[in-house]
């Protein structure tokens, strides 16, 4: 069955899938961050993900950044979400051009915005479990927006 992208459906199938794969979560250590997902198409859509620990404990969307109190948000179109998530569907990881790491340094074209410097450095911190977060995707059935 696919899975509407952008949706809080998606991202709390990932979410339900770092629970059922805490083992390798484990590993990468802990996380605790709230963090925004921006997707700009014809409409544009912001999600809150919580992290706490080993788990992401809480996804939902908001109708403005300041409804929930985020440490970076990841923005980027609705084209380079899906060019990402389908790189990662094709190995279960994202070609180098499709990491976060490069897609927020390289050209930026995924912007990382935050509002103090702790915020930013959040996001490298915690990167390692984010992108493994995101690259749960690979065997997800994607019904683009």
């Amino acid at each position: 069955m696919a899975i509407k992208f952008p949706s809080v459906d998606f991202f709390q199938e990932l979410a339900r899938r770092m629970q059922a794969n805490a083992a390798e979560f484990e590993k990468l250590g802990f996380c605790d961050t709230a963090m925004g997902i921006k997707v700009d198409g014809e409409a544009s859509h912001l999600y809150a993900l919580t992290f706490e620990v080993f788990d992401c404990s809480d996804v939902r969307e908001l109708s403005s950044p300041d409804d929930a109190e985020l440490d970076f948000t990841l923005e980027a179109p609705l084209s380079l979400w899906r060019e990402m998530f389908e790189s990662i569907e094709k190995t279960g990881h994202p070609e180098p051009a499709f990491t976060l790491n490069s897609l927020s340094h390289v050209g930026d074209r995924m912007k990382v915005v935050y509002d103090d410097p702790e915020g930013h450095d959040k996001f490298y911190r915690f990167m390692a479990t984010i992108q493994a977060f995101v690259d749960q995707a690979s065997d997800i059935e994607i019904e683009w927006a």
